[in-house]
């Protein structure tokens, strides 16, 4: 019974080793053997070969091997099917292990600038001046008619104050003082101002010519500082 023989059907003579198994080729990694008949090795009778027809009596046989086959050198790599190659990882898999691992280790958070709380002293009667990121702007409005004055006693009762007289609002984080075109105008330290004027603690501001505050930095609860 003739010994079944698998060969690489992609390999040259001599490049690929035979197996007696079915699997895959060591050289062509991806190429399955296939079964090869060893009637087809045999040399015709018309074709010539270049063994002698005398042997001594005393030659000592030698297993043929089959042709084009080389010899390997793990006796075992043979009759071992190979094992096929791991398949490749997908392009995004790859990307993602190359990315550097980003640093997770928490940041420190830039300091905060501190809140400056301000408000106008008015005959007794703190005003604080609204945040600005309150609704409608933030600020405070000066005058008669003003609600923000409502709290301030006798005020309402001022002739010279005009019933809307000025508007302390915030620009970029400081506070301005703008006269609404009063008629007895708005005075920053003894100064009269035509356009707004930035103010801060310790200002002094007059509104007519009765009307005088102070503006004064208040904590978080409205109390003065």
């Amino acid at each position: 019974m003739a010994t079944v023989i698998y060969r690489c059907p992609v390999g040259a003579p001599g490049e690929c080793p035979p197996s007696a198994t079915r699997g895959y080729c060591q050289v062509h990694m991806f190429q399955q053997l296939e079964r090869h008949d060893p009637a087809e090795d045999v040399p015709s009778a018309d074709t010539p070969t270049d063994t002698p027809t005398d042997t001594p009596d005393d030659a000592v046989p030698v297993a043929a091997s089959p042709a084009g086959a080389r010899p390997a050198a793990d006796p075992e790599a043979a009759t071992r099917p190979a094992r096929p190659a791991r398949a490749a990882q997908p392009q995004q898999n790859r990307h993602r292990q190359q990315q550097p691992q980003q640093d997770r280790r928490p940041q420190p958070r830039p300091a905060r600038a501190p809140v400056v709380r301000l408000a106008l002293l008015v005959a007794g009667v703190l005003l604080p001046v609204h945040a600005e990121h309150r609704r409608g702007g933030g600020g405070l409005a000066i005058g008669r008619d003003e609600p923000d004055c409502a709290a301030v006693p006798g005020l309402a009762g001022l002739d010279q104050l005009s019933r809307h007289h000025a508007r302390l609002r915030w620009i970029d984080g400081a506070l301005y003082v703008e006269d609404l075109r009063s008629t007895n105008g708005t005075f920053v330290d003894g100064r009269r101002i035509e356009e707004p004027t930035r103010i801060g603690p310790g200002c002094r501001l007059r509104f007519a010519l009765d009307l005088d505050v102070q503006v004064v930095e208040i904590d978080e609860f409205g109390a003065p500082r």
